[in-house]
């Protein structure tokens, strides 16, 4: 019977949910509602994929939980007008869901699996503004220097010196900062100026930690 329940869920129920919890962007909850989760999970979590909850993915990584995505994506305060540089493409459903609010969206992944996974989900969508990358996202879109917004999805110590040279005077950078024993907490990034930036500590995460080695099989 709970089994049923799951299944029948749908993304209308995430919205919901996602209300509830406080999201109230309506440009943002359109986006999800124009992605359908399930396309995005493996076989075994597509019961789970309209719950509000992190799902595993392909090379030990993960799906963000949707209200992390919402809140993490509304920090940015994205305009029609914005290019978007997100490290960590995933299997591309924060990397869809951003699509319909930006101009463009250029987007590193380092696990090769992932990437071509993530470009077969979204030209289902038929969503022309996505920019792929197959590569190590610490450094960077090489040839590529100004973003209005930086979203990483991937836990690291700090954020890298190129990617916040990366970020347009007045631009924003959220990532999940590492702390000792752990504990990752959101952290908002604001370019103010040259080698100025405002930062903010949101609330704490569970996000896997940023690869920066080679790419990856």
């Amino acid at each position: 019977m709970l089994e049923k329940f799951f299944l029948n869920k749908n993304n209308n129920d995430l919205i919901k949910e996602l209300k509830k919890k406080g999201i109230d962007n309506e440009k943002i909850l359109d986006a999800i509602k124009k992605v359908p989760r399930k396309l995005f999970v493996n076989q075994a979590s597509e019961k789970w994929a309209y719950q509000d909850k992190a799902l595993p993915a392909e090379c030990g990584q993960t799906i963000s939980q949707p209200y992390v995505i919402a809140f993490m994506i509304n920090c940015l305060k994205l305009k029609e007008t914005d290019q978007v540089l997100e490290v960590g493409t995933g299997t591309g459903y924060q990397t869809a869901i951003i699509s319909y609010l930006c101009q463009e969206i250029y987007t590193i992944e380092i696990f090769s699996k992932l990437f071509k996974k993530a470009k077969i989900n979204n030209e289902k969508l038929n969503i022309k503004n996505i920019i792929y990358k197959l590569g190590n996202g610490e450094n960077g879109w090489e040839g590529k220097n100004e973003f209005d917004a930086i979203i990483v999805s991937a836990s690291s110590e700090e954020a890298s010196f190129k990617l916040l040279g990366s970020l347009k005077k007045n631009g924003k950078l959220i990532y999940p900062k590492k702390y000792p024993f752990d504990n990752q907490k959101l952290v908002l990034i604001k370019k103010i100026g040259e080698n100025n930036y405002e930062k903010k500590e949101l609330f704490d995460v569970k996000f896997v930690p940023l690869l920066n080695n080679k790419t990856e099989q």
